[in-house]
């Protein structure tokens, strides 16, 4: 992506503005552990040690089981099961293994508030779905990008939990009224910050030090169709995480914006119902394979994708 891109894009997500320094200034930022970061750092070389990369998973072994579990589920479809990081490395190449090792690094270093207002189950539940969802989308859309499809959307909504734990007071009655409303969470944010939690997560992801191009999509995982238009990235993953973003929460999975994702989904991808429904399908037994890995319970059929199913059959009768 041009240079020049990258700077509109991070205008537009005003993580450039300052803003978000000044509103995080009393706030301790959780920071990545110190493997996570090296790790990072290696991986946003301009030249990436292949073995270097291998050593530093390997030297996490939490990371290491939750890459080794992922790359052996349906996602990618492997004849023969991996059984080392070394092979999943050679065998899948940077991107799959980047994609793969920056998300867990990432939920491990997301805290979790003492808040009632914040479901851990709900949250990485309703984060995992939209990550499927996003990278079956770009598999129609932007094949190339699938798995950073899936870490933006798996990592788009990191703010909220720290906004919900570090800034309390302001914060609470943003998700309450969320909670209690049909409006999107971000809407609410616009109208009583001026910003909304994708520039906030933006900012975070920035000070983690994630590559430049994951930190720009995060930022503008919620934007409308005018303003992907307008900067240019129609046929980017920008698309897919819009798409994605407009599924409801397990918390409240109401029919409007079901079948409101479902009209995005079909018009967006050019799908007809049968192809909707086998994406979700795949997003289904993605979810099972992998929900642990977040340390999610198995709690039956995850609600939004139930309330999407079901609404796609009612508008196929």
């Amino acid at each position: 992506m041009p240079l020049k891109l990258f700077q509109k894009i991070r205008n537009h997500a005003a993580i450039a503005t300052g803003n978000f320094n000044i509103l995080f200034k009393d706030i301790e930022i959780t920071p990545l552990p110190a493997a996570s970061a090296r790790l990072l750092e290696e991986i946003n070389r301009t030249e990436v040690d292949m073995e270097q990369i291998s050593r530093l998973i390997s030297a996490m072994p939490e990371v290491s089981a939750q890459v080794i579990k992922t790359v052996n589920s349906s996602l990618f479809s492997l004849r023969s099961p991996v059984l080392s990081i070394q092979h999943a490395v050679s065998l899948l190449g940077l991107d799959h293994i980047r994609s793969i090792t920056l998300s867990f690094a990432a939920v491990n270093s997301v805290p979790r508030p003492q808040n009632a207002l914040f479901n851990h189950q709900a949250f990485w539940s309703d984060s995992l779905v939209r990550a499927l969802i996003a990278r079956g989308f770009a598999r129609y859309h932007c094949p190339e990008e699938c798995d950073d499809a899936f870490t933006a959307m798996l990592i788009a909504d990191v703010a909220l939990p720290i906004l919900l734990g570090s800034w309390t007071e302001y914060y609470e009655p943003v998700v309450q009224k969320w909670l209690e409303s049909d409006e999107r969470l971000s809407e609410i944010e616009q109208h009583h910050f001026g910003w909304n939690h994708a520039q906030a997560g933006a900012w975070i992801l920035q000070h983690w030090k994630f590559p430049e191009q994951l930190i720009c999509f995060v930022g503008i995982h919620n934007a409308n169709p005018d303003c992907i238009e307008e900067l240019q990235l129609e046929n980017s993953i920008a698309l897919p995480l819009m798409t994605a973003s407009i599924l409801p929460s397990s918390l409240h999975p109401e029919n409007g914006k079901t079948t409101a994702f479902i009209s995005e989904a079909v018009q967006r991808f050019n799908l007809n119902g049968d192809e909707l429904a086998q994406l979700l399908q795949e997003a289904e037994h993605g979810f099972l394979e992998i929900h642990e890995l977040l340390g999610l319970c198995h709690v039956g059929e995850q609600p939004t994708l139930k309330a999407v199913k079901k609404a796609l059959t009612d508008l196929e009768k």
